[in-house]
């Protein structure tokens, strides 16, 4: 039996039906009608590709951090009503007991919210995509306080132990810093840092077990940090325990500053053991 071909106008429907699905401004409005996002905090359907798993809302109230706030911990002030946009101050934890090994912590929110759910999803169910609005939050942070972006020599990840990586798949971390890479375009990455033991995880321990759980279980590799200016990048900065035993471990192999940039900061009211 003879095919029939189809004819000019047919043929004319066709293509501008492909036309029009492979229109990148047409194709969100098809994703949405076949296969709707929504919001994982809200439930609203989601209309912008910008954050594929928040809606605008939702996102922009989200906890992030703003001043004031501890320009060394990186902790956020109570409001000070009355007082308008009160400058950045230390507080009285580090004007007590100042850090021995980080210079500064900034990290873009507080711990809570759809930021804990988005690092949850991104960390724990594998969903790497998140690391795009992370990171976003992130520079914006940094660029809006003016950090020293251009300063940093290295940009390093806090590294996982082979068997955590190999469970997880990838290090979050890592993936954070990947984007982030435009904000120091001078700075290298750098992987010398590794942990050489297994720990558990901190989020199961008490504060006072953290600094023991993570006491020696990194080491560098090489000389690559000496005199080098590092900035640390993590997802969640809890007690401060990991990130302040990897600082000393790079300022004992010749890192001339350790700064750290995290996506969230757990429990702004707390008191940070470096």
């Amino acid at each position: 039996m003879a095919s029939v071909k189809p004819s000019a106008p047919e043929r004319g429907l066709v293509f501008r039906i492909g036309a029009v699905l492979s229109d990148p401004a047409w194709r969100l409005t098809w994703r949405n009608v076949f296969l709707p996002v929504y919001c994982k905090a809200c439930d609203m359907r989601l209309l912008t590709e910008e954050n594929g798993f928040f809606c605008p809302d939702c996102w922009h109230k989200a906890p992030w951090i703003d001043p004031p706030y501890c320009p060394l911990c990186g902790k956020p002030h109570d409001r000070m009503v009355g007082l308008g946009n009160a400058p950045n101050f230390p507080c009285a934890g580090c004007r007590e007991r100042p850090a021995k090994h980080i210079t500064r912590i900034l990290a873009a929110a507080r711990y809570d919210g759809v930021v804990k759910q988005a690092v949850r999803l991104f960390k724990f169910q594998g969903k790497r995509k998140l690391a795009e609005p992370l990171a976003e939050a992130m520079r914006a942070h940094v660029e809006r306080e003016g950090g020293p972006a251009a300063a940093y020599d290295l940009l390093i990840p806090v590294p996982l132990h082979r068997v955590r990586l190999r469970e997880r798949g990838f290090n979050q971390s890592l993936l954070l810093l990947q984007e982030l890479l435009p904000l120091c375009p001078g700075a290298k990455v750098d992987e010398s840092l590794q942990r050489i033991r297994p720990t558990v995880a901190q989020s199961t321990l008490k504060a006072e077990e953290r600094a023991a759980n993570v006491r020696g279980a990194f080491a560098v590799v090489g000389d690559t940090v000496k005199g080098r200016i590092v900035l640390m990048v993590d997802d969640v900065v809890t007690t401060g325990g990991t990130v302040g035993e990897c600082a000393r471990v790079l300022r004992r192999a010749g890192a001339a500053r350790v700064d750290v940039l995290s996506a969230a900061l757990a429990r702004p009211g707390m008191r940070l053991d470096w």
